[in-house]
């Protein structure tokens, strides 16, 4: 889903001021493109018609709650959650823990340890949704705890992110609008092999 409100959508592009370049994205992999995804919340009005055009995707699922990761994501989650009368799961990221394609997460369910969420219907929200590694650990979380996965959300879809997550969850996926990008495993990265270095961001 995208392109569907006018100009709305490339306002919130430029709010997460997308670069060029060659860099490490933080979830195993490379990219060509940098998205400043903390500033996406920095004005959370501007973010209201967004949320606003998600809920109205994820309504139609019976969802009881929504799950997003530590940090962008449960923003959107919890904005979410609480624009269709849901329940918030906030999925941390585990202390010490590191998985093949990035960082691993810990959900916190309604109980505190996320024990007592067996059998809910859980839609995912997310910043931005790229390779879909949080996405991903956040729905394996779920199905370990007995709840089912029953959609994605996200502000942006990063490259090929509408094919990879409904073909890696077998949940509908559905963005407010999408950045072209490409992204790699570093060892099959092409900007590596042709010698280009990382592009050095700000403060680093």
């Amino acid at each position: 889903m995208s392109g569907e409100h006018g100009g709305v959508e490339s306002r919130l592009i430029e709010l997460a001021h997308p670069r060029q370049g060659h860099f490490d994205l933080g979830t195993g992999f490379h990219g060509d493109v940098w998205l400043d995804l903390d500033a996406l919340f920095s004005r959370p009005a501007l973010l209201r018609p967004h949320v606003e055009v998600l809920a109205d995707r994820l309504r139609d699922h019976g969802a009881d709650a929504v799950c997003g990761p530590l940090e962008g994501g449960a923003f959107l989650a919890y904005a979410l959650a609480d624009r269709l009368g849901l329940a918030f799961l906030p999925a941390y990221r585990a202390p010490g823990r590191e998985v093949a394609a990035g960082t691993a997460y810990q959900l916190a369910g309604a109980d505190g340890d996320g024990k007592g969420i067996g059998g809910w219907r859980v839609a995912i929200a997310d910043d931005a949704v790229n390779a879909g590694t949080a996405v991903r650990a956040c729905a394996g979380q779920l199905r370990d705890r007995g709840a089912v996965p029953v959609a994605v959300a996200a502000l942006l879809a990063v490259g090929p992110a509408g094919e990879v997550v409904p073909a890696a969850l077998s949940v509908p996926f559905y963005s407010v609008d999408a950045v072209a990008s490409q992204a790699w495993r570093p060892d099959d990265c092409p900007l590596c092999a042709d010698g280009i270095p990382l592009t050095r961001l700000g403060g680093q």
